[in-house]
């Protein structure tokens, strides 16, 4: 007995030291953090703190966990989330480092391993858990399915498919007994991975029925429509010979010349005009001193009496906010901020002996390089887009043109395949005649042996009724027995009945029910200690109610004096904030007054420059203008008289003037007709791209029309090959259903009329239970005199 004591306690002690090893994984693992530690020094470092106790084989394990679910974090975490999604109502999430570690064990290490320690392991933890766990992992049609795909993105699918999903499929055989137990233990049942594998196949496998066409005849081709007229050329006419004598140059000056005349024109009718003048214009008015007369008037309305108005008040007093808890704490906690603040400003002041108004400075011009960076950044994320969206189109049509040539594809394929059906469908044919041939000389010596099961049916039906009739006779008398039995059975009963029972007794409050439990007590005991109850209870409330009172009043000074020191910090700082503000207002004061001298100095200084130039060029100018015009006097006075040189010098300003305007005119026309060409030229444009546009869509939508068409044709041809096929095996099974039953009908005739006889019995019977039942319910329904 001792041994065996001994050894319970050492596997109970076992099973303890799994339990503490998993949760010291799920502890090293949760608390890792990779921006304070490297895995090794973590490790290191909770081994030392928690793990003391531990051997140091178990240690080497838990390095090794911790490890390989570091390495392979992505790996684990998608087949957890998947898992999670999945199985949402048999999972929590919080298990997830759980089911990181055991899948872990299972899918890499499960090879070393001992397969007898794992499972103690296993059996160790919550068999819930471990239930749907392995029943996922081992499923490997939902992991194919939902987790491959995922797994792909990471891993090679060569090394998935084989070494993971192999692996799996290698150690089910060895897991079958861990995963009937543990569903078992779950949930009372047995495993459905397990059963569908110890299911056994069908050994043979029911061909499929082949369909036949129906020998229909093929309709006459329709004639071709005959081939549409060409449409007849147009042919423009030649070029008229007068419109390439004149050249554009010549055009010009033509239009030139009529404008001047035209121009002559209208001067010569309005030289000789003269304005119309109204002498009521020139009669003396008072309209201004009317006019100051009425506005005079309307202000004097306008003066309001101000007598009551209340002036604007000057200095406004603050108002005192009443500050409630939550306030009070607010106001406590910003203080608090500002004080650490302060503190740790002097203390770099003291430290460093420096101020951070240069790193400020100079983080405003990383910031301001930074936005440089940013808006380059921008620009170049713009032209890259641009680049995609150009490689977009591209790839857009190249998908265009692949399209096209898989759908030419696809219809050589049917085509092949319509050609190979056909094929198959004769040879279905053939083979269908053979085995009538064959059915039909079997059928011709089925009558010998029909005759002979006839026989042998009647003889063993004979024997049937008399074994029937034997063994209805030996229940009658087993019926018969039970009913003498269990009618004694009653008649004992009854005179148990009969028989007075005393259930009455007299109560005492004092005594005990006798009913042998711990705490157990007469009614006048019970009274007693309530009593004893609610006067402790009333004492207990008492002393809960002077600490509320006591707890409120200390509450309350407490927060008065946090009151009086924000109000003392908030007066400090109004005043502090009244005299930056009145500094920063001088400041301002001095810097615009500073730069309105030097705005004023500098305006000053340009203007005087721009005087002194302008009186410089126009005392030149004045210079040089006499000087031509004395020049050009003396020679007209030199070689003509007076009035030749007036005339003289009125022409040139006339043919100056008249040079001016056109000069100008031609100026402008040469601007309007450049920018009339560059409209011209961006309406061409615009047009050329809208039609290249309207094409490029025409021609799609027409390519897409035609392929729909297609295909809408083949999807017809396919519904339409589908419904003759399903047509035609419904008729044949029909057929053969049909002859299935006369040959059994005719093959054994017996068993046919039986059968009928049978129906009949039962029709009648069935009657015969319906009129009774109606007699039943009819008597019922009578009166009680009546029926007695």
């Amino acid at each position: 007995m001792y041994e065996l004591n001994m050894k319970i306690l050492k596997q109970y002690q076992i099973l303890m030291r799994y339990q503490q090893l998993i949760t010291h994984a799920i502890d090293l693992i949760k608390s890792y953090n990779p921006i304070i530690l490297t895995p090794d020094s973590h490790c290191e470092q909770y081994i030392q703190e928690n793990c003391k106790k531990l051997f140091d084989t178990e240690i080497m394990f838990l390095k090794q966990v911790f490890s390989g679910v570091q390495r392979y974090e992505e790996f684990l975490k998608i087949l957890t989330k998947t898992m999670f999604t999945i199985l949402s109502s048999t999972t929590n999430r919080n298990d997830g480092t759980l089911y990181q570690i055991f899948s872990y064990l299972i899918i890499f290490r499960l090879d070393e391993l001992p397969y007898n320690e794992f499972k103690k392991m296993v059996s160790e933890q919550d068999p819930v858990k471990m239930n749907v766990l392995l029943q996922f992992l081992f499923d490997i049609e939902k992991i194919q399915t939902h987790i491959k795909p995922l797994w792909i993105e990471i891993y090679d699918p060569q090394y998935i498919q084989e070494t993971v999903i192999g692996g799996l499929e290698q150690h089910f055989p060895m897991m079958k007994d861990l995963l009937t137990s543990l569903s078992s233990r779950a949930t009372g049942k047995q495993s459905e991975l397990v059963e569908e594998d110890e299911r056994p196949q069908s050994a043979t496998k029911k061909q499929p029925t082949k369909t036949i066409p129906f020998k229909l005849s093929e309709t006459k081709k329709k004639p071709e429509p005959p081939p549409p007229p060409k449409p007849e050329q147009y042919k423009s006419k030649p070029v008229p010979s007068y419109l390439n004598k004149r050249t554009l140059s010549q055009v010009e000056e033509e239009n030139k010349q009529r404008l001047e005349q035209s121009k002559k024109k209208v001067q010569d009718t309005y030289k000789e005009a003269k304005q119309f003048e109204f002498k009521t214009e020139q009669r003396p008015t008072n309209y201004e001193t009317v006019k100051k007369e009425v506005e005079d008037t309307l202000n004097k309305q306008l003066q309001f009496n101000m007598k009551y108005a209340k002036p604007v008040p000057t200095e406004l007093e603050a108002a005192e906010i009443k500050l409630n808890a939550a306030a009070i704490l607010r106001e406590e906690m910003l203080l608090k901020k500002k004080q650490e603040i302060e503190k740790e400003r002097v203390k770099n002041l003291e430290v460093n002996l420096r101020d951070s108004g240069e790193f400020e400075e100079w983080k405003k011009q990383q910031d301001e390089i930074e936005q440089i960076a940013r808006m380059e950044h921008q620009q170049q994320k713009k032209i890259e887009m641009e680049l995609a969206r150009e490689a977009a189109m591209r790839a857009q049509e190249e998908k265009f043109k692949e399209n096209r040539i898989l759908a030419e594809k696809m219809k050589e394929e049917a085509i092949e395949r319509l050609k190979e059906r056909q094929e198959l469908q004769q040879e279905q044919v053939e083979h269908k005649k053979q085995l009538i041939e064959q059915i039909i000389e079997a059928e011709k010596k089925v009558h010998i042996q029909v005759e002979k099961v006839q026989e042998k049916n009647k003889q063993m039906a004979e024997d049937q009724k008399l074994e029937m009739a034997r063994k209805l006779e030996l229940k009658r008398q087993e019926d018969e027995q039970i009913r003498i039995k269990r009618e004694e059975l009653i008649k004992q009963i009854r005179e148990l009945e009969r028989q007075p029972i005393k259930r009455t007794k007299g109560y005492d409050p004092t005594e005990t029910m006798g009913y042998g439990l711990l705490e157990e007590m007469s009614l006048a005991e019970l009274r007693d200690r309530l009593e004893v109850v609610k006067a402790e209870r009333k004492a207990e409330e008492e002393e809960k109610r002077k600490e509320i009172v006591q707890s409120k009043d200390e509450y309350l000074s407490s927060m008065q004096k946090k009151v009086q020191e924000i109000k003392a910090h908030r007066r400090a700082e109004s005043q502090q904030k009244n005299m930056e503000r009145e500094a920063k207002k001088l400041k301002k004061q001095k810097e615009e007054e500073l730069r309105k001298k030097i705005r004023e100095e500098q305006l000053i200084e340009v203007q005087s420059k721009i005087s002194q130039k302008k009186q410089i060029k126009s005392a030149e100018e004045q210079r040089i203008a006499a000087e031509v015009r004395e020049t050009k006097l003396r020679q007209q006075y030199m070689n003509a008289n007076k009035a030749m040189v007036e005339m003289k010098a009125w022409k040139s300003q006339q043919d100056g003037l008249e040079r001016e305007i056109k000069n100008r005119q031609n100026e402008k026309l040469i601007v309007q007709e450049g920018i009339e060409s560059v409209n011209l030229k961006e309406r061409k444009i615009l047009a050329e791209q809208a039609k290249r546009l309207v094409k490029t869509k025409v021609d799609f939508n027409q390519a897409y029309d035609k392929e729909l068409k297609t295909a809408y044709q083949m999807n017809e041809e396919l519904h339409r090959e589908e419904a003759e096929n399903r047509t035609q095996m419904h008729n044949i099974q029909r057929e053969w259903k049909e002859e299935h039953t006369k040959n059994m009908i005719t093959r054994d005739e017996y068993k046919q009329k039986i059968s009928e006889t049978s129906l009949q019995n039962s029709k009648k019977k069935s009657q015969q239970q319906k009129v009774k039942f109606q007699q039943s319910r009819q008597l019922e329904q009578l009166p009680s005199a009546q029926y007695s």
